[in-house]
């Protein structure tokens, strides 16, 4: 498994809200791009859970002591080819609190708590064919101005995209698509 992925991210929800950031236009990759706390492993980490929970930190101020284990989910590539495990977990503090004391490290500008009402819209979801070394579809779900916390800072529109929104949507078909009389 060690050479299997290179990094993870931490899917961080509760029971109303998907976790998202939306990272720091001066980031050398992925700049603007709404996406999940994560990056990539030190060479020392072989459990993804590790390193997501060693980046919710760096990037959040948080300890990982408000963060509930749930699982990893099937490995997304990303636009650059890179192999990332998304770790979910579960927010073990009120929203609120989390939205009021979360600090930047400088790598996202915004934070949003997304709520999963709107992403579990299908018509809300778009996709686009992507012919790079294979054919594959890129997800697209606009995030409306209005629709997420904090209040005060949800004036502007995003686009959820790219390898973050293909881990959401992978797992809502995991969760939501489940053959009847299971």
């Amino acid at each position: 498994m060690d050479s299997e992925w290179k990094g993870a991210v931490l899917f961080l929800c509760n029971e109303e809200h998907v976790f998202l950031i939306k990272r720091s236009e001066s980031m050398p990759t992925h700049g603007g791009q709404i996406a999940f706390v994560g990056g990539h492993k030190n060479q020392s980490e072989i459990d993804p859970w590790e390193v997501a929970q060693r980046e919710f930190e760096e990037e959040t101020g948080h300890g990982r002591h408000c963060l509930g284990y749930l699982g990893c989910l099937p490995v997304v590539m990303t636009a650059r080819l890179q192999p990332i495990i998304p770790v979910m977990a579960k927010l073990l503090m009120p929203t609120e609190q989390f939205l009021n004391e979360v600090k930047s490290n400088g790598e996202w500008d915004d934070i949003l708590a997304y709520p999963w009402r709107e992403l579990q819209r299908e018509e809300s979801w778009e996709y686009a064919w992507r012919h790079g070394h294979e054919k594959s579809a890129v997800m697209f779900h606009p995030i409306q101005s209005g629709s997420y916390l904090p209040m005060e800072q949800n004036l502007k529109p995003h686009l959820l995209w790219g390898a973050t929104a293909q881990m959401i949507w992978n797992f809502l078909r995991l969760y939501f698509n489940k053959p009847s009389g299971s």
